[in-house]
């Protein structure tokens, strides 16, 4: 009892402190409804540190939270690594790709603390065999599927970051194993994203080692079925994995077209999740020409 007395003291002085500093957790608990990326970057950047002392206080919801976070600032990095992959900066760009990598083992390290208690054997979820991996993974319940959906995909960006390196590629099947439980237990968490990983997943490989733009569009689908076509990710998704593999031109502009079309308060109280597709879509709209020259060109000295 005395113990317990001590953690709640010690939190709420720390939640006191912060806010009163004006640091800005605040500001991150509504941090979906803004609009403006620059102040969703800068919010998260502002309160990783913080996040990272109150997750040593050991909450579970904490721990989670943390995960998130380095993972949704991770998504910044990855696109300040693109643009200047776009630029030709090849040095800012690798330094991006160092720090995204490493924000989402961070991610990874704090979903994988959160699911260890409930069982510790997913503190050694990167070393623990395939077989006895699934078994741990089909005791998961419902209410465990937050932090499992954040270790999938942090586990998962990171591996698509290091695709050169075949230690980390071998454990995409610990990622497929991860998804496939979500969406078991909930298709529908946070966005449906579960069916975005299996859009990449099958999109974004060739025929010959899995790759079927079919079945990455029929997850796309089901992401406009959750979300009432209100989440904009799925047509970007459907031009970048879908329209682009298929080499549609059409659907591929018409697609990234209709999210910078979409009003920006499509999906109120997601602005930020509306905000990031209208920024992704211009990015990709903007090298159509190149991305599909390129693919005739490859086509024609064949």
């Amino acid at each position: 009892m005395i113990c317990n007395k001590f953690y709640f003291r010690i939190m709420l002085l720390l939640l006191l402190s912060i806010l009163v500093g004006g640091c800005g957790l605040s500001k991150l608990s509504k941090i979906q409804q803004e609009s403006d990326l620059t102040v969703v970057e800068t919010t998260l950047e502002k309160n990783l540190k913080t996040l990272e002392r109150l997750a040593k206080l050991g909450n579970k919801s904490l721990v989670v939270k943390t995960a998130r976070a380095f993972s949704s600032y991770s998504g910044f990095l990855e696109d300040r690594m693109e643009d200047a992959e776009i630029a030709g900066d090849t040095e800012t760009a690798e330094e991006m790709r160092t720090q995204a990598i490493a924000h989402y083992a961070r991610s990874e390290m704090y979903a994988f603390k959160a699911l260890a208690k409930s069982n510790k054997s997913f503190n050694k979820a990167r070393t623990i065999g395939m077989e006895v991996f699934e078994k741990m993974l089909q005791k998961v319940k419902k209410e465990d599927v937050e932090p499992l959906f954040w270790a999938a995909y942090a586990v998962g960006r990171g591996i698509s970051l290091q695709k050169d390196d075949p230690m980390q590629v071998i454990d995409l099947a610990r990622v497929e194993l991860m998804m496939r439980r979500i969406l078991e237990l909930d298709e529908t968490f946070y966005f449906g994203s579960a069916h975005l990983f299996y859009a990449v997943y099958y999109g974004d490989r060739s025929p010959a080692i899995g790759g079927n733009p079919e079945k990455a569009k029929e997850h796309i689908k089901k992401v406009d079925e959750i979300n009432d076509n209100k989440f904009l990710m799925s047509k970007f998704y459907l031009a970048r994995y879908y329209a682009y593999p298929k080499q549609d031109l059409e659907l591929y502009k018409k697609s990234l077209q209709e999210v910078l079309d979409a009003p920006d308060d499509l999906y109120p109280g997601e602005e930020a999740a509306t905000a990031l597709a209208k920024s992704r879509a211009k990015r990709w709209l903007s090298q159509t020409d190149i991305l599909f020259d390129l693919e005739m060109e490859e086509g024609e000295t064949e």
